[in-house]
C-alpha cells in the first residue's frame, strides 16, 4: 500500500502549469512501478496534459537528456505527440527538432542506451519525416551520414550526388542496426499514409527517392551469417515491410531497387538460422506480391528446388522419422507458392512440367490433413484451381501427362483422407477433428470439379477401389472410396450411363458384409456406406431388385445407436424416392417399425422411420388400404400419447424407468436419467416424442414437391372418397391434439410441434388426414394455450394466407370473424408491446396479412378496435425491439398505400389515415431524428417514403413533427430540419430518400454516430 500513498502525495503537490523537469521524470518513473489502476490513470492523465501543453517541447528535450531509459523513451514519445498535434511547425523549429533528435540518437548508440529507446527514437524520426518530407527528403542517406560521422550534419550537405555505397559499408554494427530499424518503421508508417491524397504526395515522392538507399543498406545485411554479424533477419524483415509499401504504391523507382535483393534472400535459405525469415518472405512474395518477383529470377528459384539442399528439404516432407513438421511445412508452402506463380501455369511451359512431380508429391506428405499436415489442403486448392482452368477450356481435352497428373492427385487424395486407427483419432482434440473433416470436404469439392474432365472414368475409379477394398477387408480404404463416390452423386448428369458401375457396388456382397460383419467393420465405414445408399436413392428407383437388400441393411442398423441416425436418414430418403415401388410392402414396413419399438430406438431415428413409412402410405393408390395403413401407423404412435396422458395424471409421483420399458422411451439412451424421475416430466417427454412422430407423419403424407397445384382454381378439387372416412380421422387426430395442448402446452416445444402439425395441411390441394376443415382449425387455434401464443398467432397468419387461394376462399370471411377478435384480444392484454415482443411482431404481421388479403374485413371492425390497432402499431415504432419495429414498419407501409374498390371501405381508410397521419408522422420523424438505430433506418424509410408520395398532407404533418418540442435530435439546427424537409419532399418517395434519412439521422445524433448504430 505504500506505492499509492507515495504517488498520491506526489500528485497533490504538482500543478501542470508549474511542474518542473525532475517532477516530470519522477512521474514517468512512477508510471512504470506497481501502483493501483486509479493512480496509474491519474499519472497518465497528468503526463498527457503535459505532452499537449506548449511546454511539451522543452520537457521532451529534457527527458531525452536524462540517464533513465524510461525517461528517454517518454521524451521521444512526447516529441512524437508534438509532431503529430502541432498545427504550425516553422521550418527553423523543424530543423532544430531533427538536429536534436539525431544528436541524441548518436549519443545513445555509444552510451549503452536500451534498444527499445533507440527504436522509439527511430519511430519519432519517422514521424518527423511524415510531417516534414520536403525538409528531410533523403532521410535514409542523411541519417546514415550522420551516424557514420557521429555528428549531425546539416541536411543540405547531403543530396543525391553524395556517394553512399562507401558510407553504408562504413557504418558500425550498432549504427547499421539503427538504420535498418528506421527504414523498416519508415515503410510501415508510410504504408498507412493515404496514397491518393495531394496532402501526402510529398511523402510518397520522397519514399521513391529513399528506396534506392534502402536497397543499398539492405544489400549489406542480407546474407548468410558470418563473422561480420549484422542480424540479417532484421534486414529481411525490413525488406518485407518495403515490399508491402511498394504494393500500395507500385512505382518503378520503389520496386526495381527492391527486386535486386531477392537473389540475396534466396542465398539465405540454406542457413538454418535465417531459413525461417527467408522462406517466409519468399513465400509471401510468390503468393501475394507476384509482380515483385522478376520473371528473370525464376531460373534461380528453380535452382534452389533442384539443389541438394532443396532435394533434402523435399525428402523430409515424407520422412516419418523427422519430427520438425513446422519447418518442413514452410518449405512445402514455399514450393506451392512457386507453383502458383503467375509464370508457372500447369501445362504451359517446360519449367511447369519439371515442377509438376514435386507439386503432385505435396499430396503425399506425412501426417493427416488439418492435424499435422498443413500442406495438403493448400496443395489441393492449387491443383483444383488449375483443374477449373482446364474445365473452362472444354471441349479441348488436356494432354495425357496432365490427365495422368490429375488422376494421380485423386489417388493420393483418396489415401490422405482415410481415417486413422481409432486410438489415433481419439487422441485428436476437437479442432483437429474438425480440420480433418474439412479436408475431406475439400476433397469432395475437388472431385466435383474434376468430374467434367474425367466423367465416367472417375466413378469407375472409386467403384474399383470399393470392390478391391471389400475383397481385402481394407475398411479404411473402402470408407474413403465410398465417401468419394458419394461426393459425385450430384455431379453425374441425367442420361449419363453410370448405373452399371453402381450396380457393381450395390449388387456386390457389400450389403451382406455390412450386416454380418458388424463387429469387424469399423463404425465409420458402416456409416459412410449407409450414407452412400441415401446419396444414390434415385438409382434404386430404377433398380427395384436391389431395394430389399438395401432396406434390410438399413433397418438392421437402426437399432444400433451408433448407426441409428445415418441409417434412418437413408431410410427416409430411399422410401421417399421409391414410394410408389414400395407401396405394396407397406405392411412389412409397419411390422418392422413395430418391432423396432421394442428396442432402444433413438427419437430422431424414429421420427425419420415413421416419416418414411408415411411417404409410402401417401403413394398408395387404393384409398381403403391407404386409410388402414395410416390408422395402423397412428395407432402405434398413439400408444405413447396414451402413456403420456396417464402419467400426467400422476402428478409428483416418481417413475423408475428401468422397471417400465414403455416409459423409458421418453428419453434417448444417452440422456436417460439414472434414478427415478417425476411422472409429469416423463409424461412431457413422451408427449414430445409422440408429437414429433405425428409431425413427421404429417409431412410424409404431403404430396411430392413436383406435384403441380393450381392456386387460382376455385373448384372444390377432388372429392373425398367415402372409404377414407376422413371426417372421423380428422376428429380423432384433433381430439388427440386438443388433449395434448390442454395438458402440455405450458411447454414451448409442445406448442411449436403442434403448430407444425396443423400447418402441414395448409399447402395441400388434395384431401388428407391432416388437411383439416377450416372451421376445425379455427376452433383449435382459438382454444386455450398455456404458453407461446405468439407461435399460434403466426400459425393463424399462415392459415389465412393458405385460405386466400384455391378452393377454400369461401371460408376466409367466416374464419376471420373468429381469428381477428382473438388476435386483437391477445394484443390488448399486453401492458406494453415489449412485454411479449414475439406476440407483438406476429400480431402485427397477422393484421398486415388480413389487410392484404381481406382489407374490407379488417376495416369493418368496430371503431374502437381499429383505433386500438393503429395506436398499438404506432407505440411499437417507439419501442426498442427490432423485429416488432420492423413488423410495424411493414404494417404502416401497407396501410399507407391501401386502396380498395369498395367506396365505403375506402372512405373508412381515408378517414383513419387523416386521423392517424399526424401521429404516424411524429413517430417516424422521432425515429429518423435519432431514436432509431442506424440498422433500422432503411426499414423505417419505407412507410416514410410512401407517406410522402401518397398523401397531400404529408408535408404539413412532417413539418409539425420536426418542430414538435418532443423531437429528440437536439444537435440538428432549424436549418438542418428545413433542408431535410425540402429534400425529402422533392424526392417524392424515391429510393434516394434513404440516403437523406441517414444523413439527417447523423446530423441529429452528432458526427460521432456516423459509422455506428
Amino acid at each position: 500500500m505504500r506505492y499509492p500513498i507515495k504517488i498520491n502525495a506526489i500528485m497533490e503537490n504538482i500543478s501542470p502549469s508549474s511542474i518542473t523537469l525532475p517532477e516530470v521524470e519522477r512521474l514517468v518513473q512512477e508510471l512504470y512501478k506497481p501502483n493501483t489502476p486509479e493512480a496509474i490513470s491519474r499519472i497518465q492523465e497528468l503526463l498527457q496534459t503535459l505532452q499537449k501543453s506548449p511546454q511539451g517541447w522543452q520537457f521532451a528535450e529534457g527527458l531525452l537528456g536524462r540517464p533513465d531509459n524510461n525517461a528517454k523513451f517518454f521524451g521521444a514519445l512526447t516529441l512524437t505527440v508534438k509532431l503529430n498535434t502541432t498545427e504550425n511547425l516553422f521550418d527553423r523549429d523543424a530543423v532544430t527538432v531533427i538536429q536534436k533528435l539525431i544528436t541524441f540518437l548518436i549519443t545513445y548508440l555509444r552510451d549503452g542506451t536500451a534498444s527499445f529507446v533507440i527504436r522509439k527514437v527511430c519511430s519519432t524520426l519517422v514521424a518527423y519525416f511524415i510531417r516534414c518530407p520536403q525538409l528531410w527528403r533523403m532521410c535514409v542517406r542523411h541519417l546514415s551520414y550522420c551516424l557514420e560521422t557521429r555528428t549531425c550534419m546539416p541536411i543540405g550537405e547531403v543530396d543525391e550526388f553524395s556517394p553512399f555505397q562507401d558510407v553504408s559499408r562504413a557504418l558500425d554494427t550498432k549504427s547499421y542496426y539503427a538504420i535498418v530499424w528506421f527504414a523498416q518503421i519508415l515503410a510501415d508508417e508510410a504504408e498507412k499514409v493515404d496514397t491518393k491524397s495531394e496532402k501526402y504526395l510529398p511523402v510518397h515522392e520522397a519514399m521513391e527517392v529513399n528506396a534506392r538507399d534502402v536497397a543499398i543498406i539492405l544489400a549489406r545485411g542480407i546474407h548468410p551469417l558470418d563473422d561480420h554479424y549484422t542480424r540479417p533477419w532484421d534486414s529481411i524483415s525490413c525488406l518485407e515491410a518495403w515490399v508491402r509499401y511498394a504494393d500500395c504504391r507500385p512505382k518503378d523507382a520503389v520496386v526495381k531497387p527492391l527486386q535486386q535483393l531477392f537473389p540475396l534472400v534466396l542465398n539465405c535459405l540454406p542457413d538454418d538460422i535465417l531459413y525461417g525469415a527467408a522462406v517466409g518472405l519468399l513465400t509471401e512474395l510468390l503468393d501475394r506480391y507476384q509482380s515483385f518477383f522478376p520473371k528473370d529470377y525464376f531460373d534461380a528459384l528453380y535452382t534452389v528446388f533442384e539443389s541438394e539442399w532443396g532435394q533434402e528439404k523435399y525428402r523430409l516432407l515424407f520422412d516419418e522419422d523427422d519430427d520438425d513438421m513446422e519447418d518442413e511445412g514452410r518449405f512445402g508452402l514455399f514450393l506451392l507458392a512457386a507453383a502458383s506463380f503467375e509464370y508457372l501455369r500447369i501445362g504451359v511451359d517446360e519449367m511447369s512440367t519439371r515442377l509438376r512431380p514435386s507439386l503432385a508429391g505435396l499430396l503425399r506428405t506425412k501426417g493427416y490433413p488439418g492435424v499435422d499436415d498443413r500442406i495438403f489442403v493448400p496443395a489441393l486448392e492449387h491443383i483444383a484451381s488449375r483443374v477449373e482452368d482446364l474445365v473452362d477450356q472444354i471441349p479441348n481435352p488436356p494432354d495425357e501427362d496432365m490427365m495422368a497428373f490429375i488422376i494421380q492427385a485423386i489417388s493420393d487424395s483418396l489415401r490422405k483422407i482415410q481415417y486413422p486407427h481409432s486410438t489415433v483419432y481419439n487422441s485428436w482434440d476437437s479442432t483437429e477433428r474438425v480440420a480433418f473433416a474439412d479436408a475431406r470436404k475439400d476433397v469432395a469439392h475437388f472431385l466435383e470439379g474434376v468430374y467434367p474432365l474425367i466423367g465416367r472414368q472417375l466413378v469407375a475409379m472409386f467403384v474399383d477401389r470399393i470392390i478391391e477394398s471389400l475383397s481385402k477387408s481394407c475398411w479404411a480404404e473402402l470408407e474413403a472410396a465410398a465417401f468419394c463416390l458419394g461426393a459425385l452423386a450430384d455431379s453425374i448428369p441425367e442420361g449419363v450411363p453410370c448405373d452399371d458401375l453402381l450396380t457393381q457396388v450395390f449388387g456386390s456382397s457389400l450389403f451382406d458384409s455390412l450386416r454380418q460383419g458388424q463387429e469387424d467393420i469399423p463404425v465409420r465405414a458402416r456409416k459412410t456406406c449407409l450414407a452412400l445408399v441415401e446419396r444414390y436413392s434415385d438409382y434404386f428407383s430404377d433398380h427395384p431388385q436391389l431395394l430389399p437388400a438395401a432396406l434390410n441393411l438399413l433397418f438392421s442398423a437402426v437399432g444400433d445407436r451408433h448407426l441409428a441416425l445415418p441409417s434412418s436418414k437413408s431410410i427416409h430418403t430411399l422410401c421417399s424416392s421409391c414410394r410408389v415401388l414400395l407401396a405394396p410392402e407397406v405392411n412389412a414396413f409397419l411390422e418392422q417399425y413395430g418391432s423396432l419399438r421394442n428396442f432402444e430406438l433413438d427419437s430422431l431415428a424414429e421420427e425419420r422411420v415413421v416419416g418414411a413409412i408415411a411417404t409410402i402410405i401417401q403413394a398408395m393408390p387404393e384409398y381403403s388400404e391407404k386409410t388402414g395403413a395410416f390408422q395402423r401407423l397412428l395407432t402405434i404412435v398413439g400408444s405413447d400419447v396414451s402413456s403420456s396422458l396417464v402419467l400426467s395424471s400422476c402428478g409428483e409421483a416418481l417413475v423408475h424407468l428401468l422397471n417400465t420399458p414403455g416409459f423409458a422411451r421418453a428419453y434417448d439412451f444417452t440422456q436417460r436419467p439414472a434414478g427415478p424421475v417425476l411422472a409429469s416430466e416423463v409424461a412431457l417427454q413422451l408427449a414430445i416424442r409422440a408429437l414429433r412422430c405425428i409431425s413427421s407423419i404429417a409431412k410424409g403424407l404431403q404430396a411430392p414437391s413436383e406435384t403441380l397445384i393450381d392456386l387460382e382454381s376455385d373448384d372444390d378439387g377432388t372429392q373425398t372418397p367415402k372409404e377414407m372416412n376422413l371426417d372421423q380421422i380428422h376428429i380423432n387426430i384433433m381430439n388427440t391434439l386438443v388433449q395434448l395442448r390442454n395438458t402440455f402446452s405450458n411447454n414451448s416445444e409442445v406448442v411449436d410441434v403442434i403448430c407444425g402439425i396443423i400447418r402441414a395441411g395448409f399447402s395441400e390441394a388434395e384431401p388428407g388426414p391432416f388437411v383439416f376443415p377450416p372451421q376445425m382449425v379455427t376452433e383449435f387455434i382459438t382454444g386455450p394455450w398455456l404458453s407461446r401464443t405468439s407461435t399460434v398467432v403466426n400459425t393463424a397468419s399462415v392459415f389465412v394466407t393458405s385460405l386466400s387461394s384455391g378452393s377454400q376462399k369461401k371460408y376466409v370471411g367466416e374464419v376471420l370473424e373468429k381469428l381477428l377478435p382473438w388476435v386483437f384480444g391477445l394484443l390488448y392484454q399486453l401492458s406494453e408491446p415489449e412485454q411479449d415482443p414475439e406476440l407483438t411482431q406476429y400480431g402485427l404481421e397477422f393484421a398486415r396479412t388480413v389487410m392484404t388479403k381481406r382489407p374490407d374485413t379488417l376495416m369493418s371492425q368496430p371503431a374502437n378496435v381499429l383505433e386500438f390497432l393503429f395506436e398499438f402499431a404506432i407505440k411499437v415504432l417507439h419501442g426498442n425491439e427490432p423485429l416488432p419495429k420492423a413488423a410495424a414498419a411493414d404494417f404502416w407501409t401497407k396501410f399507407i398505400t391501401l386502396k380498395v374498390d369498395d367506396q365505403n371501405t375506402q372512405t373508412i381508410i381515408d378517414n383513419a389515415m387523416a386521423y392517424i397521419g399526424p401521429k404516424l408522422s411524429e413517430s417516424l420523424i422521432r425515429n429518423i431524428g435519432g431514436e432509431a438505430l442506424r440498422s433500422e433506418l432503411d426499414k423505417l424509410s419505407e412507410p416514410f417514403k410512401k407517406l410522402i408520395a401518397r398523401h397531400a398532407n404529408a408535408r404539413h404533418w412532417i413539418e409539425a413533427a420536426l418542430k414538435d418540442p418532443a423531437f429528440p435530435g437536439d444537435k440538428a439546427t432549424a436549418s438542418d430540419k428545413e433542408m431535410f424537409l425540402k429534400k425529402v419532399m422533392s424526392l417524392r418517395g424515391h429510393r434516394s430518400t434513404n440516403d437523406v434519412v441517414r444523413q439527417f439521422w447523423v446530423a441529429c445524433r452528432g458526427s460521432n454516430f456516423a459509422y455506428v448504430s
